[in-house]
């Protein structure tokens, strides 16, 4: 063989090994998508695999352009790429049930703060996206490959190629007529992460308004208003002068309520609570967006629904608001809101004044050690403690609002403060995590109850405690079979999202259950008719559940838009957003029934969802006050 050969045919095996290299880390990256797809898709598994396949083309064709010398970092650089989005995808879905936004970037800041919770959630399979990083980095950089033949004489070719591949995966985000998870089952992830961007960024779901448009608006809503109100007055004023106490406690779901394990008690402070003086309302629901415990705040003082794209109290903290603080300082009271983690985490510094929180004690304001820190903040048993000092030396009445914290995802308590004694196949388990961190919670309310009681405080005030969102979402760690198991039934979104509400109203009397569905966003007129205050300004998307004859609650988040509960009905609308692919069935008896019969819920959840986030998208709550006095002025 001569000189000439030999170079030749080294340089040939040289352009193999640089071609079998790409050529694997294509390999690699398909055979991620489909596991992630094995996770996560549950329809279309092979359209969106075949979908997927030019998009992965696309992205490795981009190193034909890229300068020799770059290469090298270039290809391990896109593969990393491409395995970095997979695993967040994955991660993410299996702690939500759901694929992340491009609005997701927004709560960037909060990951050091709940980095526990993302750990927990973590399994050794998801790292299968990363892994490979190791080997290729180490290959790249020790194995002899001739770059610079990864040239292309035929530049023109790969330009028309290039441009191909990005067409069929660009094209399907302009006209896909269905919604996010249309597009991912269909088209898959990375048409799915394209078509989110596009609908997000360039606010294709919002109308361009004028003004004219939106006085027309305005008085549509104004004229609207009252329909549908009961105008009956039961219980009205009944907690006229007392001091309101709001305890929204973290993570608590209702099926708790009353509950034994294994021959304990998981919640005996709050049963005892809610059987004495109290309403106790067990078809209540979540109806939380991503800003989760903050957008439950939000709606708990507006009446409005939260977004389904990004924290309300991000979005919205430059609004109006004719807020439940407001009124009630209007009428004498003083307001104060207290919460174990630090003033910015979800912005509450920014929308409580907005709101009309005067009062804001944080994690800054109370005094601890470090081993008085439980997950997120402070220890309920000091939060409540605390609590008590400040709201003792309030001017009277007051509103507070107890964001409690300790049972926060994913529940690690210490051991001394365990009392819970699990099975053995809940041991390491979320739900054997979750049951324990509630228990010390109720025992912390306990506590709070008697500290009231000893400082005078109780007699005079009136206990409003609700769960802020579930604590168990079917899409972690095992959670649907072993909730299915514990309750003896499917473990649905109306299970799920169930949330106790108790209204404790020392000296009357009351020991009722009201069975009537609600959710969080009837808590401001219902606390309002308690409290005796008619005020009607604004706009309220919720009822006041003592003098309501039927309940509705709507859905946007963790289950697709247009789902919705009321009194008879289930309604889960499909992922897909196209309605005949949806189901329903009895509330009471779990039968499935004709989707048909839903329509009218459907609308209806549809057409408030988006009535109100026109509102704060327009920040209109004050126009509509202007035209409600308009209106009685003529």
């Amino acid at each position: 063989m001569t000189k000439k050969e030999s170079l030749k045919n080294n340089k040939n095996d040289k352009v193999k090994e640089l071609y079998k290299l790409i050529g694997i880390m294509i390999l690699i990256s398909l055979v991620k998508v489909l596991i992630l797809y094995g996770f996560t898709n549950e329809k279309h598994i092979v359209i969106a695999f075949l979908r997927t396949i030019p998009a992965i083309l696309l992205f490795y064709s981009i190193l034909a352009f890229i300068p020799v010398k770059r290469l090298r970092i270039s290809s391990f650089i896109i593969h990393a790429l491409v395995g970095g989005i997979l695993f967040v995808d994955l991660v993410y879905y299996q702690y939500y049930g759901f694929l992340p936004s491009v609005t997701m970037f927004l709560f960037v800041g909060n990951v050091p703060t709940v980095w526990k919770s993302i750990l927990f959630i973590l399994r050794p399979i998801y790292f299968v996206m990363l892994v490979d990083l190791i080997p290729l980095g180490i290959l790249l950089r020790k194995k002899e490959i001739d770059y610079s033949i990864f040239k292309f004489r035929n530049r023109t070719f790969m330009k028309v190629a290039v441009s191909l591949l990005a067409v069929f995966m660009l094209f399907p985000g302009v006209y896909i007529n269905g919604n996010t998870t249309y597009a991912y089952n269909n088209y898959g992830v990375f048409t799915y992460h394209i078509y989110d961007a596009y609908t997000k960024l360039s606010n294709r779901n919002e109308e361009l308004i004028d003004q004219e448009e939106l006085d027309k608006k305005v008085k549509e809503i104004v004229d609207e208003q009252n329909e549908g109100y009961n105008k009956t007055e039961n219980y009205k004023g009944i907690a006229k002068g007392k001091n309101i106490i709001v305890v929204q406690f973290e993570s608590l779901q209702n099926f708790l309520i009353g509950s034994v394990y294994n021959g304990q008690e998981l919640t005996p402070n709050l049963n005892k609570f809610m059987k004495s003086d109290a309403f106790y309302f067990d078809n209540f629901y979540q109806q939380v967006g991503p800003g989760n415990t903050s957008d439950a705040e939000f709606i708990l003082n507006n009446s409005l629904y939260p977004t389904d794209s990004v924290s309300t109290f991000k979005k919205y903290n430059q609004n109006y608001f004719y807020s439940l603080p407001k009124i009630l300082k209007e009428n004498g009271y003083s307001t104060y809101s207290f919460h174990g983690n630090n003033a910015e985490f979800w912005g509450r510094s920014d929308m409580y004044p907005r709101i009309g929180i005067d009062n804001f004690v944080s994690l800054e304001d109370f005094q601890y050690d470090e081993d008085d820190l439980i997950g997120l903040g402070i220890n309920d048993v000091d939060f409540f403690d605390q609590a008590v000092d400040h709201l003792k030396d309030a001017k009277k009445p007051f509103y507070s609002v107890l964001i409690t914290l300790t049972s926060h995802h994913p529940y690690d308590m210490p051991e001394e403060l365990i009392d819970i004694k699990l099975k053995k196949e809940h041991e390491d388990t979320l739900f054997g995590n979750y049951i324990q961190s509630i228990n010390y919670s109720d025992k912390a309310f306990g506590q709070f109850i008697e500290k009231l009681k000893d400082e005078g405080l109780y007699e005079d005030s009136m206990i409003v405690l609700y769960g802020d969102h579930s604590g168990l979402y079917p899409a972690r760690a095992k959670n649907k079979d072993i909730m299915s198991d514990y309750l003896g039934t499917e473990y649905t979104f109306d299970e799920y999202m169930n949330i106790p509400l108790i209204i404790n109203i020392p000296g009357k009397g009351i020991s009722e259950t009201k069975e009537i569905v609600g959710g969080e966003m009837d808590l401001f007129p219902t606390i309002l008719n308690l409290v005796g205050i008619d005020d009607l300004k604004g706009k309220r998307y919720g009822r006041d559940l003592l003098n309501s004859e039927k309940g509705f609650v709507a859905n946007q988040y963790y289950i697709p838009k247009g789902s919705f509960i009321d009194d008879d009905i289930v309604f889960e609308m499909s992922k897909d957003g196209i309605y005949e692919n949806s189901r329903a069935w009895d509330r009471k008896t779990k039968e499935p029934i004709d989707i048909e019969k839903c329509r009218e819920g459907y609308l209806r959840a549809m057409r408030e969802i988006k009535e109100s986030n026109f509102l704060s998208d327009y920040d209109l709550i004050d126009d509509i006050i202007n035209e409600q006095e308009n209106s009685q002025n003529n």
